[in-house]
């Protein structure tokens, strides 16, 4: 996967929205014991960098791991380890219907 670091925001935007992505938590997670989330990326808010240089995203998310309920999250772009095509996220989210 290309180091989405680099990406430029509206390039990262594109990337992200209406994606199924995979994150993996910097500490332990409530809902999942491993700490790797899923979430449907609705939009994305807002890319920005942290005081201590960590770039992240706000975004607004359905929590797949959590019975798809909507949440705002800030999620760090290095934390975000897989993003699923179109026809992958199409896929995965009839398998969440049923």
């Amino acid at each position: 996967m290309k180091n989405l670091y680099t990406l430029k925001p509206a390039a990262l935007e594109s990337k992200l929205n209406k994606r199924v992505v995979t994150y993996a938590n910097e500490g332990q997670s409530t809902v999942k014991s491993d700490g790797i989330r899923t979430f449907l990326v609705e939009g994305v808010q807002m890319d920005a960098f942290s005081v201590l240089g960590k770039r992240y995203v706000i975004a607004d998310t359905r929590d797949l791991d959590d019975g798809g309920e909507r949440k705002f999250r800030t999620l760090h772009v290095a934390g975000i380890t897989n993003v699923k095509g179109r026809f992958a996220t199409a896929i995965q989210m009839i398998k969440t219907l049923f």
